[in-house]
């Protein structure tokens, strides 16, 4: 559009331009004098005074031109500095992201002494998200299928929440509202079910980014701040206050062993998820992930470390999975203690499905056999399979001992094999029934 309109502007500025009407009148006086009448010579007939003017006019009109021709040298430069996709897209350069670098803020020192929680409360805040999950299939009418938190981490517009809040895929369909009420689209990067993170991005900019403390300091018995939306936006941005009851508590249940979580007995309830956990100098020590809620039970909330997030986000923003994981190349679940002596087999996993790129096939491992080993180490439970898996890299060869129990339950075979670890690069990442 810049460009047509300039070069509007030079048609009319040379249309603008007019010779005198003497000067006009003079020359046709002239023409027919030299053609028409007298027949002379030309340079006889054109006098002194308008040899001069003529000379003058070519001159303007030289300086006109030059004038011109740099008036649209210039204007066509600048149209063509905004075609650049920096300003014709989102992706400038404020909103790219250099591999490698960290797009959390962790302070480098802890600041002395502790703030009031009106005073965190008005610095973190802005920071803190709503996250609203819709089915990608579902139709306009359709109500959320989560509510849940989630931090700003960046103000490239990356955002941080649980993996279970975004329904542990990324094809559902993100709303984030700012405590502000302005609400924008965002999409699930990527996510890691086994420690629930997941990365959200969105194209708005100059968000404001929370800043990280480091997790390693907590020390139990410290106070701290839970934010969030306990049950969804009808409570958004709600503080509550408690203390740090532990640290290194093991999940329970579930295969999450590479979390060692913050225990607190801040009030942490649905929704809640995903939003931090925060020291009285106004740092986030934690993201909030999950509860024990049963009926004899008051204050059991737990939140993934800082510094065990910032490992996680990371990878998922570099790469789109967590990097170093392994797998085995199949699928199953664990025989639990009942189970096991009901149908009179060891306490072990259960393997439901084998991939055709692990060799556990070829080693001679069937579908309906127990692991109740690996490299010795005995399966009593997901925590102690990955706990073992994961202390192992991809390409590295581990033992397993497998128990196959006889189709008559009258008899059963033991053995061991040798299997080559595959690299994990978020194919173990399953669908799961979402939660808050």
């Amino acid at each position: 559009m810049e460009e047509n309109f300039n070069e509007e502007n030079s048609t009319k500025e040379e249309q603008k331009y007019e010779y005198p009407s003497e000067t006009l009148e003079n020359k046709v006086e002239i023409k027919d004098d030299d053609f028409n009448e007298k027949n002379e010579d030309f340079s006889v007939i054109m006098g002194k005074k308008t040899r001069t003017f003529l000379i003058t006019s070519l001159a303007i009109l030289t300086v006109l031109v030059v004038f011109l021709i740099s008036y649209i040298i210039y204007s066509f430069g600048n149209f063509k500095g905004l075609q650049s996709p920096s300003l014709l897209t989102n992706n400038s350069e404020e909103s790219s992201h250099t591999s490698g670098e960290s797009e959390i803020k962790f302070e480098s020192s802890t600041p002395e002494g502790e703030l009031s929680a009106e005073s965190i409360y008005e610095m973190v805040s802005p920071s803190v998200v709503g996250v609203v999950v819709y089915d990608s299939h579902a139709d306009i009418i359709s109500d959320p299928t989560s509510e849940g938190s989630g931090i700003v981490i960046s103000e490239k517009g990356y955002i941080v929440t649980n993996s279970h809040v975004v329904g542990n895929s990324k094809q559902n369909n993100i709303k984030i509202v700012l405590n502000t009420g302005e609400e924008f689209s965002g999409k699930v990067l990527g996510y890691d079910s086994k420690t629930d993170l997941a990365v959200i991005k969105t194209d708005k900019t100059g968000l404001k980014a929370a800043t990280f403390g480091n997790s390693d300091e907590v020390k139990v018995g410290a106070s701290a701040l839970a934010l969030g939306n306990p049950l969804g936006l009808d409570f958004a941005s709600s503080l509550t206050r408690g203390i740090v009851s532990a640290i290194n508590r093991p999940a329970s249940g579930g295969p999450k062993s590479l979390v060692k979580y913050i225990q607190t007995d801040a009030a942490i309830n649905p929704g809640n998820s995903g939003g931090p956990l925060i020291n009285m100098r106004g740092q986030i020590i934690g993201i909030n992930s999950t509860k024990i809620a049963v009926a004899h039970c008051e204050g059991m909330g737990f939140a993934i470390p800082s510094n065990t997030v910032k490992t996680i986000v990371d990878d998922i923003i570099d790469k789109g999975y967590v990097s170093g994981r392994v797998r085995l190349g199949m699928s199953g679940k664990m025989v639990s203690n009942y189970q096991a002596q009901i149908y009179n087999v060891p306490v072990g996993f259960i393997v439901s499905e084998i991939s055709s790129e692990s060799n556990l096939g070829s080693s001679g491992v069937q579908v309906g056999d127990i692991v109740t080993k690996i490299n010795g180490v005995s399966v009593t439970s997901l925590d102690a399979f990955y706990g073992e898996l994961y202390n192992h890299k991809a390409g590295e060869s581990i033992t397993l001992s497998i128990f196959r129990p006889s189709r008559t339950r009258m008899s059963s075979e033991t053995f061991e094999v040798n299997v080559v670890l595959l690299e994990d690069k978020g194919e173990t990442q399953q669908e799961t029934t979402s939660k808050k």
